[in-house]
């Protein structure tokens, strides 16, 4: 279904929750917006968001009993995106198209290598992570554009009577809200786009905007590939980058980019119901009941930037060291005793976890020293007693960067 921003713009009704979307695109200079196509849509479950604040004070200055002025502090924008785990299962030969060009980018911001050698896509820790991408969040009514995105952290779960899911989550230098505006003169000849009275603020600067026809539908001066950019803003009058307008006619509308449609992505969630744990020197038979897996980078962020408002220089540093904590839930049995005893001496256990068919095309993520501390262990009223382990991952030598692997195979 084509998107219609004249229908949109005309609509009385509220914004509407379902129309969200997210495009992710890797930026070619930090901090300053890339420009997505249909592929780079990313499917989304509730809750993903983009979040802009900037706390303020009340100024300490006397001046009797009122309020006079306010102290601004440094702004901060905070993003999270839950998602399922997309692996195109009907693929026959390896091929890199097995995880959506938005999955592969939060991953590579995440871990910081991804290598391809054999068709076959492989992320490690070993190098400190380097991308920021842009994130747009577009809804109908409005859509919120961040650059200097980058991942600080993903919680992953494996529940054994549930869905498989991932939430992303990091910091951004900032973000754009646009809107939508209409025009009912000739914008030709210059670089100033007139909405309607009030509009202009609607079109913050720094934001990348489209100019579409009367129709709603169709896109012109080629701002379906390249929109234009905000540069000021007075008034009803928006002026753009690029070179002047040509042939705008005189019922246009001026509205926040969106990438063409039809969206690109592919939708095939691996839910765990196929899958396997496997734990070396554990019985196969045993059932793992569930697993977590949250990594995090721990950057430092750059928001100490004098003459910046948020995030500025590089906006972040990968500073800290990177964390990755394992979480695993087992049944107390047999087997479990002698793991119980085996973590006292505080051995590096060996964790392979895969989502999918392991005959096909699946996620495999390999935890070869995880060290665990020995877990209380309640007994419930009735039923089977379970035993929660949360431990660590470790390199398995110096230098090996191996805490945590994860292919998609």
């Amino acid at each position: 279904m084509t998107k219609n921003f004249a229908t949109i713009y005309a609509s009385p009704n509220d914004a509407i929750a379902l129309e969200q979307k997210f495009f992710l695109k890797e930026e070619g200079t930090r901090g300053v917006l890339a420009v997505p196509l249909a592929a780079d849509f990313l499917f989304t479950l509730p809750g993903g968001s983009v979040n802009f604040s900037q706390p303020i004070e009340s100024s300490p200055h006397r001046s009797g009993r009122h309020h006079t002025n306010i102290i601004k502090q440094k702004t901060n924008t905070e993003w999270s995106l839950p998602t399922f785990f997309n692996i195109d299962t009907t693929l026959g030969a390896v091929s890199l198209a097995e995880i959506d060009p938005a999955m592969r980018l939060l991953w590579k911001a995440l871990m910081g290598k991804e290598a391809t050698a054999g068709s076959t896509l492989v992320y490690t820790s070993e190098d400190p992570p380097t991308v920021t991408m842009s994130i747009y969040e577009n809804g109908d009514l409005w859509a919120i554009q961040s650059p200097g995105a980058f991942v600080e952290s993903n919680n992953a779960s494996f529940p054994g009577d549930g869905q498989a899911q991932s939430e992303w989550a990091g910091m951004a230098k900032t973000a754009y809200t646009v809107g939508i505006g209409n025009s009912t003169i000739d914008n030709s000849g210059g670089n100033v786009f007139t909405v309607g009275a009030g509009e202009g603020d609607r079109f913050p600067v720094g934001a990348l905007v489209m100019i579409l026809d009367a129709d709603g539908v169709t896109r012109l001066e080629s701002t379906d590939t390249t929109p234009r950019l905000v540069t000021s803003v007075t008034g009803p009058a928006v002026t753009l980058d690029g070179a002047a307008i040509v042939g705008a006619g005189t019922d246009t509308y001026l509205a926040y980019y969106e990438p063409e449609e039809p969206h690109v992505a592919i939708n095939d969630p691996q839910t765990g119901l196929q899958g396997s744990i496997t734990i070396v020197g554990l019985g196969s038979a045993d059932c793992v009941r569930s697993a977590t897996l949250n990594m995090v980078n721990n950057h430092e962020a750059q928001d100490f930037c004098y003459g910046e408002e948020g995030l500025g220089g590089r906006l972040f540093t990968p500073g800290g060291r990177f964390t990755a904590e394992l979480g695993l839930e087992l049944n107390l049995n047999h087997d479990l005793v002698e793991f119980l005893n085996r973590i006292r001496d505080f051995v590096g256990e060996d964790i392979t976890l895969i989502l999918g068919d392991a005959t096909g095309r699946h996620m495999q993520i390999t935890v070869p020293k995880s060290i665990f501390p020995v877990p209380e262990i309640s007994v419930p009223d009735t039923g089977t007693i379970p035993v929660s382990f949360t431990g660590n991952a470790y390199q398995t030598t110096l230098d090996a960067a191996d805490e945590v692997t994860v292919s998609f195979l």
